[in-house]
């Protein structure tokens, strides 16, 4: 057993610990050092543990991000793991197994703590990294700090939008969404990542329960009474689990450790250096206090009100930029107004696409942008292909079997005959209906006395092919629209609004 002098302990964390050494220093000059145990390395196993498992998580999705067309249908399944996106397809719609993983991680959560934010989420994983190397570089205790209803303000704002239909807030806080999203290098999502990161390096887990969504949710069944880290009658009031814990919610002062902000990286553990610290059944555990009681009236409160203001189905996405022509849309979509409502911008449809056909909108105002959509100049949707339909994890795009988006109309085909270089230059191509996978492009005698493209616009399905065919840019004389609502060959629209979101139950046509 080694003994070593006490370090000094500022702050409202050490007090007790401080109080002590000077009543132990009053007792003799044989008393004048503290004797505490050297760190037990057995108490930083579970920490190392965690660590490793919340790691590979995070490279596993890096990974996936860098090499889609290996590790697409992997990604896909991830990404619906992911509590946030699970909770966006509930809201969207109502989908079996968004509903049983939301079920699940609730009751998990309300028994053993947050282990999604421990274990699950790469987001997480990152700001532990980040957190990490700011103590290599220039080593910082942190500190508790009390609960604060201001500190929710911005990830209940985010779900409540999100409710009504405004999905952007939402997509920029939601931990999987900012960190896929950066994969595509869109500047909004990258500025995002660039700013959480660097939070972590200063303030460790600070965003996990001051702004992100899926942490809010997750406080919220962690208040439920379950399995917690609590003190036992061996601490020493050294105060060393206050600074060592990134999420702040350790006092050792009043030997408290709030549940409800607590992500389980079991630091405290590690730096306890008598193994005062245990993950104890909730009856060990105290009661809840007036702070907590507060809280959850105040959620109760929350809740009411969400519900008094929430708005019918159908009139969600409303109030989105409503552009002409409209751009056109992945297959599933079905609308401007239901993606724009509920794609939460993550771009793991972005990443999946074979072709490399969908990107990131940039245009169409704050509603719209990271929005995924087809550029037929970067290349075309595939005949058979439904991947990022069955990618999406927050269905915002509605799953599709092949046979139903073989008759899906995404688009319209247009063509300014006068600029095409079988016209105009007197060369012959047919570029275009090559690739026509329908036939609503093909070549056959015109006004030139050559063959040049005709349409057939009843047979297009607004795959973009012919436009990414045509070898003339920077503007094809031939390219595609998209539809305000997706239809099937041969339905006669139009659509009433009002009726959009029911698309998604009445699908396939």
């Amino acid at each position: 057993m080694a003994s070593r002098k006490a370090p000094d302990l500022p702050g409202r964390a050490g007090a007790d610990g401080a109080r002590a050494c000077r009543a132990i220093a009053r007792a003799g000059p044989e008393r004048r050092t503290v004797t505490l145990p050297m760190k037990d390395t057995k108490a930083s196993r579970p920490r190392n543990v965690r660590r490793a498992l919340a790691v590979a998580a995070l490279a596993f999705f890096v990974l996936a991000f860098a090499f889609p067309e290996r590790l697409g249908a992997p990604l896909s399944f991830a990404a619906k793991l992911q509590f946030g996106q699970a909770t966006a397809a509930l809201v969207s719609a109502g989908a079996l197994y968004a509903v049983a993983l939301f079920a699940a991680y609730a009751a998990l959560t309300a028994v053993f703590g947050r282990f999604f934010c421990a274990f699950l989420c790469p987001l997480g994983a990152a700001l532990d990294l980040a957190g990490a190397l700011r103590m290599k570089a220039r080593p910082r205790n942190y500190a508790y700090k009390p609960f604060r209803a201001w500190r929710i303000a911005a990830p209940a704002l985010a779900l409540a939008l999100f409710w009504l239909g405004a999905s952007l807030p939402f997509g920029t806080l939601e931990p999987y969404s900012v960190l896929a999203s950066v994969s595509c290098l869109w500047e909004g999502p990258s500025l995002v990542l660039m700013a959480v990161l660097a939070s972590g390096y200063f303030y460790g887990r600070g965003f996990c329960n001051s702004a992100c969504p899926t942490g809010f949710l997750l406080s919220l069944f962690a208040r439920i009474p379950g399995r917690r880290l609590a003190f036992t009658e061996k601490c020493l009031s050294c105060g060393r689990c206050g600074k060592a814990c990134p999420a702040s919610c350790c006092d050792p002062g009043k030997r408290a450790i709030d549940r409800a902000r607590c992500v389980l990286c079991l630091e405290c553990l590690a730096a306890c250096p008598n193994g005062s610290l245990r993950y104890v059944p909730k009856e060990a555990a105290p009661e809840a206090g007036p702070v907590r009681r507060s809280f959850l009236r105040k959620a109760a409160l929350g809740v009411l009100a969400g519900a008094a203001f929430a708005t019918p189905e159908g009139a969600r996405g409303r109030a989105l930029p409503d552009p002409e022509p409209p751009p056109l849309l992945p297959p599933g979509a079905l609308s401007l107004a239901r993606l724009g409502a509920h794609c939460t911008h993550c771009h793991t449809c972005v990443r999946v696409c074979p072709n490399h056909a969908i990107a990131p909108m940039t245009e169409g105002g704050p509603g719209l942008w990271g929005k995924p959509a087809i550029d037929p100049y970067r290349g075309f949707c595939q005949y058979d292909c439904v991947e990022c339909a069955r990618a999406c994890p927050a269905a915002a795009l509605t799953d599709l079997d092949v046979v139903v988006k073989h008759h899906l109309r995404l688009g319209e085909v247009r063509l300014n005959r006068l600029e095409c270089i079988v016209v105009k230059n007197g060369t012959s191509c047919g570029a275009c209906a090559e690739l026509c996978p329908t036939g609503a492009v093909d070549m056959g005698p015109g006004p030139s006395g050559r063959d040049e493209p005709l349409l057939e616009p009843r047979l297009c399905i607004g795959c973009g092919a012919c436009q990414y065919a045509c070898p003339v840019r920077p503007q094809s004389p031939i390219w595609v629209i998209g539809l305000k609502y997706q239809d099937s060959l041969g339905s006669t629209p139009p659509v009433s609004h009002a009726e959009d979101e029911t698309l998604a139950e009445e699908f396939p046509f």
